[in-house]
């Protein structure tokens, strides 16, 4: 058995969380099994039609112990291939599927050939049965195999019967016709089940998506303003203790204003309405690190409306611009902070260039990327662009490059940033 790989591990494991099947599929298969019991029933009248006209050789019509005995191996044997095949019909249409192949096909194939010593060549066409659950079972070599040898055996046993070439070729022609209808039904309900399970699959994966995106939107769209409102509350205890009045006022005014950009921010996310630009982030982040002490430049090298020079990359920028001074004020104790942001020429396309730098890496918390850079990291990818986190001589080093023209075209085509 070969050893399950990553993604059949990771789709099963998909499966058992996803609906059976719906409605449609549930019918489908109701009704395969309700067109296998009709063929069980019409080979039962056919070979009961052989009982009562002598063309089973051990029956006498003028006994009526030998026509009853051969009625109830009718019954027993039609029974009993129903029940078989329905079994083994629900367990391929399942979505476990036939766990032990050989032993389901010996079991259809008991069920078609053994009743034949008894009840003669017209049972046989069960073995039509038997074929088509060969074809949906194995591979194409060994069930074009097998499905040969019944074929052979079907036209082979029909004229050792005592058939004429005609009855026993007229035999192998329906032994084919039938079992490949009957493995097109198979085929068509399994088809039909597996794009069910695939809708599912997808929309399954599209609630995990959604729930990445709200969880990535919450941390980076509230986490600057709690930050920002926890150091203006500080700055607020001290201007306290220091009987300042008219500066406690106005950083309570601020974390006021903070409070309200908050939830603002958090009714665009659930309105999933969020757009940041380069122009009020740059604002914000200068206004934040001044506020906690860190002298912060900015080179915007830009000409013109700096929206219109970064286009559709403006959004992507600014989130991460936004995380990125966030987690100077929240991970690192620095003392200055160099902002860099414009567009430059890499090749066909404009590619936007940011860059952030503080010296706090040696005091910084945590090791790793944090859920905020794997959010940014994740935005810029989507994109085609890249960012990249480095540390030398205890400064911290934060560049992202956003090609504009990828972005536009990921934009035009509904991508989620």
């Amino acid at each position: 058995m070969r050893p399950p790989t990553v993604a059949r591990t990771r789709r099963a494991r998909v499966r058992r969380v996803l609906p059976v099947g719906g409605t449609v599929t549930r019918r489908l298969q109701a009704l395969a099994v309700v067109l296998f019991l009709l063929c069980a029933l019409g080979l039962s009248v056919s070979v009961v039609g052989d009982v009562r006209s002598g063309r089973i050789a051990w029956v006498r019509p003028d006994s009526p112990s030998t026509v009853t005995l051969a009625l109830a191996a009718v019954g027993v044997s039609a029974v009993t291939a129903g029940a078989v095949t329905v079994a083994v019909l629900r367990r391929t249409l399942s979505r476990s599927g036939v766990r032990s192949r050989g032993s389901a096909l010996l079991a259809l194939a008991a069920v078609a050939y053994l009743p034949a010593l008894l009840l003669g060549s017209g049972w046989l066409a069960w073995s039509a049965v038997t074929a088509c659950f060969v074809l949906e079972l194995l591979s194409a070599r060994p069930a074009l195999v097998l499905t040969s040898t019944g074929l052979v055996l079907q036209v082979a046993l029909t004229r050792t019967a005592g058939a004429e070439w005609g009855t026993s070729v007229f035999a192998g022609v329906s032994y084919v016709a039938t079992s490949v209808l009957l493995f097109l039904v198979l085929r068509c309900v399994n088809t039909y089940r597996e794009l069910e399970l695939a809708r599912a699959e997808l929309a399954h994966a599209e609630v995990l998506a959604e729930r990445v995106r709200v969880s990535r939107d919450l941390h980076d769209l509230l986490g600057r303003n709690l930050a920002a409102i926890s150091l203006k509350v500080e700055l607020a205890r001290r201007h306290q203790r220091g009987g300042r009045g008219e500066a406690l006022a106005g950083e309570l005014d601020e974390v006021l204003g903070l409070s309200h950009a908050a939830a603002a921010d958090l009714r665009a996310l659930v309105a999933g309405y969020r757009v940041l630009t380069v122009r009020t982030e740059l604002a914000a982040a200068v206004r934040l690190l001044t506020d906690a002490g860190v002298r912060c430049e900015v080179d915007a090298a830009l000409d013109g409306d700096l929206e219109a020079d970064l286009g559709a990359a403006d959004d992507v920028v600014a989130w991460v611009l936004r995380e990125a001074a966030t987690n100077v004020v929240k991970h690192a104790d620095a003392t200055w902070c160099t902002v860099s942001v414009g567009p430059a020429a890499d090749g066909p396309s404009r590619v936007v260039d940011l860059v952030v730098e503080n010296d706090g890496a040696a005091t910084a918390t945590g090791g790793g990327d944090g859920t905020g850079l794997l959010g940014a990291r994740e935005r810029v990818r989507v994109v085609g662009g890249a960012l990249e986190v480095s540390v030398r001589r205890e400064v911290f080093r934060l560049e992202c490059r956003v090609p504009v023209g990828v972005l536009a075209r990921a934009q035009e085509e509904g991508e989620p940033l």
